[in-house]
């Protein structure tokens, strides 16, 4: 039976799972108007009562709180500042996920397709031939790089791989009002194995940076007459204390439409890079790949 509208009290921590939800959904693919049809399936309520419970004015029974806790995870317990967390599949189990941590950073690249994946790679001895392999690891300008042994490059030491565990792809937040552009940004970074999830303003960014920050953002300044990216800068760096790499994109300094003062004082302030309009994107992604898939201490 459905809860009453809740009350003032009760209104942060509906939002609270509201927002989780949402962030948990747009990590995986879902788009925001998608997004409440996929509660109310699982739920098996009208999207208008889940547009409800998103916004807090209707409350979660005690029976939907589990069912959601059991598949997204609760939305009051998150992980320690100092930790990074990856959620990925769990082989022995394939319906349940485990959680790879900070102290257990990735060290390789996993080169299967034409698409990199970071991956974690534990190494053996040097293989006299590697052809039989079904994976092997070489050394690279960028790291370790794992591949299938079956494309070992001639005379290139190659070593055993004991255990090789694949990990999600970075993921970034692309923020412009014109949609067009981070549909592109989108496009062009998944060949790089990277993945964008874009934004057409700055609460929807914040909504999900609140619950579950990304590894870098690619912002639009101007976003409407009135309305900048700083917000959106300012919480990352201030309010999460976090220096992840931003760019923000803009017009040409030089004209009138953009105050170039402003986002010198982003530059000073809170060490962001700046991209004139129109950006080329090859050299954008090419910059992030590089930033995103340097291997920790190349060990």
């Amino acid at each position: 039976m459905e809860t009453r509208f809740v009350g003032a009290g009760k209104w942060f921590r509906q939002t609270q799972r509201g927002a989780h939800l949402r962030a948990i959904l747009t990590n995986q693919g879902v788009e925001r108007r998608q997004q409440a049809k996929v509660i109310a399936d699982l739920l098996g309520l009208e999207q208008v009562s889940i547009q409800q419970k998103f916004s807090g004015l209707r409350g979660w029974t005690s029976a939907q709180r589990a069912l959601l806790d059991q598949k997204f995870g609760k939305p009051d317990s998150p992980p320690p500042e100092d930790i990074t967390t990856f959620h990925i599949p769990d082989e022995k189990k394939p319906t349940q996920y485990k959680t790879i941590y900070k102290s257990e950073p990735w060290n390789a690249i996993l080169k299967l397709s034409n698409i990199p994946q970071r991956c974690i790679l534990d190494r053996g001895h040097m293989l006299e031939s590697s052809a039989e392999e079904t994976l092997i690891a070489i050394k690279e300008n960028e790291g370790w790089v794992v591949i299938p042994g079956a494309k070992a490059p001639e005379g290139r030491p190659a070593f055993k791989v004991l255990r090789m565990t694949p990990l999600p792809a970075p993921r970034i937040a692309a923020l412009d009002d014109c949609a067009d552009i981070p549909d592109g940004i989108t496009a062009l970074f998944a060949r790089q194995g990277i993945q964008v999830s874009a934004f057409n303003d700055v609460d929807s960014l914040l909504e999900v940076v609140r619950v579950q920050p990304f590894e870098a953002y690619i912002l639009d300044w101007s976003i409407d007459t009135d309305v900048t990216s700083e917000p959106a800068i300012e919480y990352i760096r201030e309010a999460q204390q976090s220096n992840v790499p931003i760019t923000i994109l803009t017009g040409e300094l030089r004209t009138q439409q953009t105050v170039g003062s402003d986002i010198a004082r982003m530059v000073e302030r809170y060490k962001v890079s700046v991209v004139e309009k129109p950006a080329i994107l090859d050299i954008l992604v090419k910059t992030f790949y590089n930033i995103l898939f340097h291997i920790p201490g190349r060990n």
